[in-house]
């Protein structure tokens, strides 16, 4: 929150400083807005670009290079040396904060609960709301006293610090605050899900962010207008004959006081809309569409209430020039007599008041109705999408306004017109509640489902740790009568994850597994204790042959039994593997009888070899993640790749080998035979146990034709046969 109020900071301290700047590069009027028009759409750019990617990778990473970029850029503004420069310095300053809104979104979403969201982002629309004021204020303020340049200095230097202070920040797991991942937060377990492209549609048809983002590029139209003109028209219409000295500082002051009801209105409408929303899923969008229909009287009566300014009317004797130290007393005592003699001045302080508070509440609550209807994976790029529409809608007001301005008459007429932009951002609000409740209740129930799979995911890693423990007592067998050391270091290795994934199942309630894996301990430690006692008679030097055979004995007792212990899923997939192999073995016999069964055996097979490959694929995935390993894990590890590997060319081998036997019996159709008859000739065959080629001659006795074609089939499938252990040998690219 600290980062998003400087950076706000950063993006309308230009504001104040036009004038001064068009003197010192010598631009005319219609060009001073063209570098904040390029940061407002350079921003946009960026918050959909970088929205998308930290949904996809590190956050924190993301957000310190927006943080980097705009400090870059507000160092180039500050030491610009034309107005080119200076253009190119604010583009960089804007690609920065396009990156570090939504990411900073994203993050403060997954740190507050549900039902604080309005309230918290209320408070960062506050933040923002002041940041956009101590911006212009440093400009106001400081730039007549140590020109323009110097506030960009001073908040690079800001900036630079809290880099600095974003090292030893720790970021909130992706999903933490959502009610049905909970769970997965308590246990510790990542919410794993990361967006990808074909989700940014799914996003978009999601009504309520489409009406969300369609109303924030009318929404944002008058407060543009408002923030970035009210200063300049009342300095250059209203308070022109107030001494120089103190105008752009009264001119300020007074369009300051619009934002103390923005800082109001977000304060009570964000705790508002909490409130409203634990009674009602809906009522955040209903508070916010009420407020925005509300704001629109009051807006257009405070532009109606504005007087233009005679020094002759207010009570205050100015010197010429006004000494620089009293340069606030004056700025004071003419805020006091303008009140005194313009009584309209106070309606405007007080529709102001109502206006900006009121138009706070769409604002207070938009953000929280886009976290709430969002999946945790879409949030960033969510509000880089509401971003956009609103950033590109103040670049093109921006771009467009001194035209509007020499088109409409002036200032003045400009902002009234503008504040009926409010009306179609209220008709998208009252949309959107109509279909809020729907996307939030299908956004739980997709959690829920994703909660499940993650703790199913989570015991199955813990039941591959098992079965890699298993592995481990099982390989130990074949040391028992020759390397003890190697035979005690697996079994230690073994006792470990079953101690591990004990204490795992304790921690996270499984109780499954804890059961399973404290009975595995105990089995494994019996073992160990029976073994090593054995072993220390082996150490006796004095040992009579006999006694030399029972210890042998008794060590292949404890050989035997561990043979017959569970044994793991590793050796029951190569028993998978060889099962596979068996059914190849099978087609090559039923050739000679029955062809079709022969292509069933294959068949078969293929399935085999897909389901071997799937379970050593989620084995290796999963050592994958473990980056470091011991020995014989690494020796299992590369049993299992291996085992992989071969499993993937005799896949590849044995579909090449079902495609062309099906190829071709497909030509005996071309050639004038029908499969038919050759599935007949098989039944036969396989009925009376006789050759397959017997079943043909004698068949076809008479048709030398049929008979040549069917044999000719026969003997290439013969060939195809022959070829497939050459295929599985072949590492076979196509498939």
């Amino acid at each position: 929150m600290l980062l998003l109020f400087v950076s706000t900071a950063c993006a309308n301290m230009l504001i104040p400083s036009y004038a001064a700047i068009q003197t010192t590069f010598n631009i005319p009027e219609a060009l001073i807005a063209i570098p904040d028009a390029f940061f407002v759409l350079i921003s946009a750019f960026f918050a959909l670009l970088w929205g998308y990617y930290t949904d996809r990778i590190n956050r924190k990473g993301v957000i310190m290079v927006g943080a980097l970029s705009w400090t870059i850029g507000m160092i180039l503004t500050a030491i610009s040396n034309s107005y080119i420069m200076l253009v190119f310095s604010r583009i960089a300053s804007g690609a920065g904060l396009g990156c570090v809104l939504p990411v900073g979104y994203s993050i403060i979403s997954d740190a507050i609960p549900p039902e604080e969201r309005s309230g918290w982002f209320g408070t960062l629309a506050i933040l923002s709301s002041i940041s956009n004021g101590a911006g212009q204020g440093l400009s106001s303020f400081l730039g007549p006293i140590l020109t323009w340049r110097f506030p960009f200095l001073l908040l690079s230097g800001i900036s630079v610090i809290i880099v600095i202070i974003l090292f030893f920040v720790k970021i909130p797991q992706r999903g933490a605050s959502e009610d049905e991942l909970l769970e997965l937060v308590e246990l510790d377990l990542e919410y794993s899900y990361r967006i990808s492209k074909k989700d940014l549609k799914t996003i978009i048809n999601k009504k309520s962010n489409r009406y969300l983002i369609i109303q924030g590029f009318f929404s944002i139209v008058p407060g543009t207008i408002l923030v970035y003109f009210t200063t300049s028209m009342l300095v250059l219409q209203y308070f022109n004959q107030i001494p120089i000295e103190i105008r752009l500082q009264t001119a300020t002051i007074f369009a300051g006081m619009i934002g103390i009801g923005y800082i109001l209105g977000n304060s009570v409408f964000a705790r508002l809309g909490d409130v409203l929303f634990r009674r009602n899923k809906k009522n955040r969008v209903r508070l916010a569409t009420i407020c925005l229909i509300l704001s629109i009287p009051f807006a257009l009566i405070l532009l109606l209430s504005l007087r233009p300014i005679n020094p002759v009317d207010l009570n205050i004797t100015y010197p010429s020039p006004i000494p620089t130290e009293e340069l606030f007393s004056y700025i004071f005592l003419t805020i006091g007599e303008i009140f005194v003699a313009y009584p309209t001045y106070i309606i405007f302080f007080i529709f102001a008041l109502m206006a900006s508070m009121l138009g706070a509440g769409p604002v207070a609550n938009r953000n929280a109705v886009m976290i709430d209807v969002n999946m945790p994976e879409h949030k960033g790029t969510a509000a880089s999408f509401f971003k956009l529409s609103e950033q590109s809608s103040k670049g093109i007001t921006l771009l467009l306004s001194y035209t509007l301005i020499s088109l409409l008459g002036g200032t003045f007429n400009m902002m009234f017109l503008s504040i009926f932009f409010w009306i179609p951002a209220a008709i998208y609000w009252i949309l959107a509640s109509r279909s809020v409740e729907k996307d939030m209740t299908f956004k739980s129930r997709i959690l829920s489902e994703r909660k499940q799979l993650s703790l199913i995911d989570y015991i199955f890693e813990l039941e591959i740790q098992m079965d890699r423990a298993i592995q481990k007592v099982q390989d130990s067998k074949y040391y028992i009568t020759n390397d003890k050391n190697r035979f005690n270091k697996l079994l230690e290795e073994a006792l470990k994850i079953f101690k591990f994934c004990e204490r795992e199942g304790v921690s996270r309630s499984i109780t499954n597994i804890e059961k399973k894996a404290h009975i595995m301990y105990l089995k494994v430690l019996l073992i160990k204790h029976e073994a090593n006692t054995i072993f220390n008679k082996q150490n006796k030097l004095d040992l009579t042959v006999d006694e030399k055979k029972y210890i042998m004995r008794d060590l292949r007792q404890i050989y035997t039994r561990i043979s017959e212990w569970e044994k793991s899923t590793f050796g029951e997939i190569q028993t998978y593997y060889e099962d596979a192999y068996l059914k190849i073995i099978e087609a090559r016999l039923n050739r000679k009888q029955h062809l079709f069964k022969s292509l069933r055996s294959i068949s078969e097979s293929i399935k085999i070899y897909e389901r071997v490959k799937y379970l050593l694929n989620e084995r290796l995935k999963i050592v994958t993640e473990k980056p470091d390993l011991s020995e014989d894990e690494t020796i299992i590890r590369d049993k299992e790749q291996e085992l992989f590997d071969k499993c993937s060319k005799s896949l590849n081998a044995t579909i090449k080998l079902k495609e062309e036997i099906e190829n071709t019996l497909n030509q005996l159709n071309e050639k004038g035979v029908q499969i038919e008859d050759l599935l007949k000739i098989s039944d036969l065959a396989l009925e009376y146990d006789i050759d397959l080629y017997k079943v043909i001659i004698d068949t076809f006795q008479q048709d030398n034709r049929t008979k040549k074609v069917l044999i000719e089939t026969l003997d290439k499938i013969d060939d195809i046969f022959s070829l497939y252990d050459e295929w599985k040998e072949t590492e076979l690219k196509v498939f």
